[in-house]
């Protein structure tokens, strides 16, 4: 027994020695949160309990760089038994890709296994890293870069049915470019293909005169039967200005619905794998667009406060109005509040309360929703 200790204690030191290849980081989140969404008076608050732990090792030099993350997440209480119950259930390889660099002496390099796929401001495809989850993706992306380009091009499977050519598999392809037109100013072009729907548009980012701007647009076609041909928008607009250590921003995001007059064109724009819970409120009543709004598209006016500071603690506020494409109703406001407090140099607490006040296309019976959580996260 002690002969085995001290080999493993031998081998941990090896491991963690300065100059070692290997590069080790892990990430512990735990969250509680406080939910009432239903707009019943009958209920109260949901509590819940989630706990999200990352460990990652990995490795590079000139040819090649491999990552692996591991991933458990959990809730609090749902074991069966503090004692014999080891399943863990949502233990999983998060992330466990190599990057071969250089291809053929070109600017080319292959990423190949499962991993993050997060591109641009995430409304399309994103990590979705709120979720106690979180996604990710298994395939392979090939990376093209020049003084012009960087250029992703990637092929993932979502569905392998292992079918007689494979007629039943679904992959996500397509292409994200970043393109230097501008010096200080974002500008990408995206083409994404699931299925038979093809979703392709732009996106930029800068500044002027200290205004600074973001501007999102998509469009969707193709068919998915003799019945159904996709027609779908969706664009996003936003502004800030920072005054005094703050930002105050403002802006629209706008996802089409579907106009039930026409019978041969589905207006309704699907936001795909995107971040949502990044856009459309904390409470997350449209993270899957457009089955959470009914098919009737939605638009978000927004106003956001952030960087204010006070008493080592720095907030951010931000008011959704929703509204919705094809109805004249609203869907509701939405408050979020939230506040971050480190506390060490990679430790920090996050604080929230959100409030949904709904329009006639949620509730018509004056009962809000309402929302609070208190997060701890530690990085090593």
């Amino acid at each position: 027994m002690l002969k085995n200790t001290l080999v493993l204690i031998s081998l941990f030191g090896v491991l963690i020695a300065e100059g070692n290849p290997l590069k080790f980081s892990g990430q512990i989140r735990q969250r509680y949160e406080m939910v009432d969404k239903d707009f019943a008076d009958s209920t109260g608050f949901n509590n819940a309990n989630y706990l999200r732990t990352r460990f990652a090792v990995s490795f590079e030099n000139d040819d090649y760089s491999t990552f692996v993350q591991l991933q458990d997440s959990r809730v609090f209480g749902t074991e069966i038994s503090t004692l014999t119950d080891g399943t863990a259930d949502a233990l999983d390889v998060h992330q466990a890709y190599f990057n071969l660099k250089n291809l053929f002496g070109m600017p080319l390099s292959a990423k190949v296994g499962r991993f993050e796929a997060a591109y641009g401001p995430e409304r399309l495809m994103g990590a979705v890293g709120w979720h106690n989850i979180g996604r990710s993706f298994d395939g392979v992306v090939f990376n093209f870069t020049n003084n012009f380009a960087n250029v992703d091009f990637f092929n993932l499977k979502q569905v392998e049915a292992g079918t007689v050519n494979n007629e039943d598999d679904f992959n996500v392809r397509g292409a994200y470019a970043h393109l230097s037109l501008m010096k200080g100013h974002k500008t990408q072009a995206f083409a994404i293909q699931d299925g038979e729907r093809m979703t392709f548009g732009g996106y930029g980012k800068g500044a002027f005169a200290g205004v600074s701007y973001e501007a999102e647009f998509a469009m969707q076609n193709g068919s998915e039967s003799d019945d159904v041909n996709y027609g779908g928008i969706m664009y996003g607009l936003n502004a800030g200005y920072k005054v005094a250590g703050m930002t105050v921003s403002a802006g629209l995001d706008f996802v089409s619905g579907d106009d039930t007059t026409t019978t041969d064109v589905n207006e309704s724009f699907n936001t795909l794998y995107a971040t949502n819970h990044k856009y459309y409120g904390y409470m997350d009543y449209f993270l899957n667009v457009p089955v959470h709004t009914g098919g009737l598209g939605l638009s978000d006016i927004h106003v956001k406060l952030s960087g204010l500071k006070f008493a080592g603690l720095t907030l951010k506020v931000a008011y959704h109005m929703f509204g919705a494409d094809q109805s004249s109703d609203s869907f509701g406001d939405e408050l979020d509040v939230t506040v971050v407090k480190p506390i060490a140099e990679k430790v920090k607490i996050v604080g929230g309360y959100s409030l949904f006040m709904p329009g006639k296309l949620k509730a018509e019976n004056g009962v809000n929703g309402s929302f609070a959580y208190l997060m701890t996260i530690v990085n090593f």
